[in-house]
């Protein structure tokens, strides 16, 4: 296989996210009453906020939704977004990566705009070709949908491209969208739950998924 573009998740797989986002969640659902604990919530992460509210909660009206939502974002923008920092090895992975001239991108579960959001933040924007959120094409993930619109948009054919990330959906929707070399991040899910998913290699840290990639950047 010759490597031609890598996809990545963004929470959790490069940014060192997931408590950050799960403690606003946690804390906008308290706002209007609702008493989750963290490790519910981090237990669900990964799908879009619409999906995980109700799976938190049980089912809740448009408006109150919102309400939610705008608590979340609100407390994101306040104390999340300032403080979220990459993963170990995150930044010299994309800088290698970068340097060997291999297109990258995001698929996230997070909606576009705030993608872009965090991207902007952690000053990574501009490395990316492609930044796909969950409403930026039919379907999300674990669908196959935004990997193929991050192909399309990058011109490169699944077969020729990576997937790195660290929940089921990520290693579904890549194995979906016919991208061969999915590596699954086993800091927080176990290694059963993700080769269960599709993913063809594990990675306890970036370090570890950086040696499965060059060895095919190296074939170019």
């Amino acid at each position: 296989m010759r490597l031609q573009a890598v996809l990545f998740d963004l929470d959790g797989t490069l940014a060192d996210s997931e408590a950050l986002i799960a403690d606003g969640i946690r804390l906008a659902l308290k706002e209007h009453g609702y008493e989750v604990t963290f490790q519910q919530v981090m237990d669900i992460l990964g799908p879009p906020m619409t999906e995980m509210v109700p799976a938190l909660v049980g089912p809740v009206g448009p408006e109150e939704y919102q309400s939610i939502r705008a608590a979340y974002v609100r407390n994101y923008h306040e104390v999340q977004l300032p403080n979220i920092q990459p993963l170990p090895g995150a930044p010299e992975l994309l800088d290698r990566l970068e340097a060997a001239g291999v297109p990258l991108a995001v698929v996230t579960n997070k909606i576009e705009e705030g993608a872009y959001e965090q991207l902007d933040a952690m000053g990574w924007t501009p490395r990316f070709a492609a930044v796909i959120g969950a409403d930026s094409a039919a379907k999300p993930k674990p669908f196959p949908d935004p990997a193929r619109l991050a192909l399309e948009r990058i011109g490169v054919a699944a077969e020729s491209a990576a997937f790195l990330g660290d929940t089921g959906a990520d290693m579904e929707c890549s194995k979906s969208a016919g991208i061969p070399l999915r590596i699954g991040m086993v800091h927080a899910r176990s290694p059963q739950a993700m080769e269960a998913a599709g993913a063809t290699h594990l990675a306890r840290h970036l370090d570890e998924a950086a040696a499965v990639l060059f060895e095919h950047v190296a074939a170019r």
